[in-house]
């Protein structure tokens, strides 16, 4: 064969490939910019939480009662390592997500001096004079656990009563410090019961903050304002 020969079948091969060359370069190209364009996406929040939520219920072995839509975002993290949630965000969720539950809706969530606090009136959870939780706070109290279970903040919890002597010969409680400890306690336990097992402070303050109550109100408003559990959340994270 002529070296002229030659070079033209070179050529021919040469031409014969060389549109590859251009197909792979405009498809790198466009998965470049797909890939640009994924980046700068942000994912719908609500549909985002809605999809994961499906897929949890979908291959999750729990029950169906544990298999409950978890109450917070599971996308919020804390910007400092060494504080949890923000109080100021962390109150309207809370507010929001609440006021879903017919017990907890009645809940009064607000900043005091420089901490959360979740106030629960102890009448809807418990009969006068008990500290033994109604069953239909069983539920609230699940919600509860998976709402707070996600957060990092220290929590306390805290008992109170009203003012008035606790006299009763019956009663399984000596006093209104008693009583507020016992019915602190039984939220703490129901907490754990239902999944939170990070440590919390019980205490029991009987009547010692009935003074912060505003005046204004009824006596008897104030009295049910006085009977109540509250949750107190901090800003630091929980290091116990």
């Amino acid at each position: 064969m002529s070296e002229s020969a030659t070079r033209g079948n070179g050529r021919k091969q040469r031409d014969g490939v060389s549109w590859m060359v251009t197909f792979v370069d405009l498809v790198s190209l466009l998965l470049a910019f797909f890939v640009l364009m994924f980046s700068m996406t942000t994912p719908d929040a609500p549909q985002w939480e809605s999809f994961t939520a499906s897929l949890r219920s979908a291959f999750s072995s729990e029950t169906p009662t544990r298999a409950r839509k978890s109450l917070m975002p599971e996308t919020i993290r804390a910007e400092d390592p060494g504080l949890g949630f923000d109080l100021g965000y962390l109150q309207k969720l809370l507010e929001a997500e609440l006021a879903r539950d017919a017990l907890l809706r009645d809940a009064e969530v607000a900043p005091k001096g420089g901490r959360l606090v979740i106030s629960m009136a102890s009448d809807v959870f418990f009969r006068p004079g008990s500290a033994v939780l109604l069953p239909s706070g069983e539920g609230a109290m699940f919600n509860l656990a998976v709402a707070l279970s996600q957060l990092d903040n220290r929590i306390d919890i805290v008992g109170h009563t009203d003012p008035r002597p606790f006299v009763s010969p019956t009663a399984s409680f000596s006093s209104n410090w008693d009583l507020s400890l016992a019915r602190a306690f039984s939220v703490a336990e129901a907490l754990r019961k239902f999944g939170y097992d990070k440590p919390v402070e019980v205490r029991g303050a009987a009547d010692g903050k009935f003074g912060e109550i505003d005046t204004a109100l009824s006596q008897e408003e104030q009295y049910r304002r006085a009977r109540r559990v509250d949750l107190v959340i901090y800003r630091e994270r929980d290091r116990r």
